[in-house]
């Protein structure tokens, strides 16, 4: 993620559409009772704005100066995988085997598409690595390099195999051009994604390769309250994005990696056509006001279960964050598969296994209702009541 980029952004037309640039948005005004969290994991205040654009469906927070002020905020003091250590999330399969997030997308091109044995990388907004160590291991043939705002983890970021330069300027300027371009988690933080988007078109080579890991709000609805996510994508609004960026979209996959969109596209010849909205943006802010009822049927049940005395909160990402925000007086402890969790501390309270967890001890699933339950139907055992949340 490349923390600082929504901040240092301008904010004049800051109610016009992220995707289509038509100045069509439509507040839902129930949102900004609701708290929100950052996108690593820290709870945070009331008071955002969530928006339909009335012209293609795009779901979004305006980048307005109280926005931009939340997020100079948020990244002045942003801890990328801070429940870790900074090892990166990992996604689990059915019977509970973990991988790191990268691992699992780069397993899932390959797998999909025929990537050349030597190409040149760039990793936009790359973070401490995870990306660039996933490619390194995978493609041995492959010279990488990454950008960041600033050159913190440099020294872990270039002791990567293959890794030519972390660089630290504007996207536009890093020298030369590459055959795959990666984003990863970095595109929802963009105010103005189609100008970004088209700044690494110029710096991929004619048949070159964009790789885009976006959130699906649609698959976790816990997506639409983080503070410092400017665009919240569906499969629908990336393809939209895609031609007003120069590019031919490839592929809009759905659960390369759980609960997340993969975009690959590549610099497009001629001008592409610009595609029309499949849905109608009135289904689209119903379903979304849907999402935010769920989500407040969530609160409710954290809310019964806090009336009973201390809980745990399974999960240490986004969802349990953001209800630790409405309940740490009441949050004992957090539980966790992944194991460079385990054992550790998560906003103060200790993070067990499954496994570990005490006797007698009440944990909500904070998780989509059905992540949940094929989690608890992995989990359960007796002497732990696991709490599903409220069904769609």
């Amino acid at each position: 993620m490349m923390s600082g980029i929504t901040a240092r952004s301008a904010c004049s037309e800051s109610d016009a559409c992220h995707v289509c640039g038509e100045a069509a948005l439509d507040d839902i005004p129930d949102f900004s009772a609701f708290r929100r969290v950052t996108s690593d994991c820290r709870p945070w205040p009331a008071g955002g704005r969530l928006c339909i654009c009335g012209s293609c469906g795009c779901v979004q927070s305006p980048a307005d100066a109280a926005f931009l002020r939340d997020a100079a905020a948020i990244y002045a003091g942003y801890a990328i995988y801070h429940q870790s250590g900074g090892a990166e999330q990992a996604v689990f399969n059915a019977s509970g085997q973990a991988v790191s997030r990268s691992s699992r997308l780069v397993e899932s091109l390959r797998s999909h598409l025929p990537l050349p044995p030597k190409a040149r990388l760039l990793d936009v907004g790359c973070g401490n690595g995870a990306t660039l160590r996933a490619f390194s291991e995978a493609e041995p043939g492959w010279s990488l390099a990454g950008i960041e705002l600033d050159d913190r983890n440099r020294r872990q970021i270039e002791s990567i195999p293959r890794v030519e330069s972390l660089h630290t300027c504007a996207l536009q300027v890093v020298p030369g051009c590459f055959d795959v371009v990666t984003m990863v988690h970095v595109l929802e933080h963009v105010p103005r994604p189609a100008e970004f988007l088209a700044h690494a078109r110029d710096k991929l080579t004619g048949d070159g390769l964009l790789i885009v890991e976006v959130p699906d709000y649609t698959r976790n609805p816990f997506e639409l309250l983080i503070a410092d996510h400017c665009t919240h994508f569906s499969a629908a609004t990336a393809a939209l994005l895609l031609p007003r960026a120069g590019y031919a979209p490839a592929v809009v996959a759905e659960g390369w990696v759980p609960r997340e969109l993969t975009v690959v596209a590549r610099v497009a010849a001629t001008p592409p056509p610009l595609p029309r909205q499949a849905t109608l943006p009135a289904a689209i802010r119903e379903s979304v006001e849907d999402d935010l009822r769920w989500l407040s049927r969530v609160i409710g049940a954290a809310r019964a279960m806090a009336q009973r005395g201390p809980f745990g909160l399974f999960g240490t990402s986004i969802a349990a964050a953001w209800l630790f925000g409405e309940f740490e007086g009441a949050v004992s402890f957090f539980v966790d598969e992944d194991p460079n969790r385990v054992g550790n501390t998560c906003l103060g309270r200790p993070v067990y296994h499954p496994s570990q967890v005490p006797a007698g001890s009440r944990v909500l699933l904070a998780l989509p209702a059905e992540v949940a339950v094929r989690i608890h139907s992995r989990i359960a055992r007796g002497n732990v009541v696991y709490v599903l949340p409220p069904a769609r």
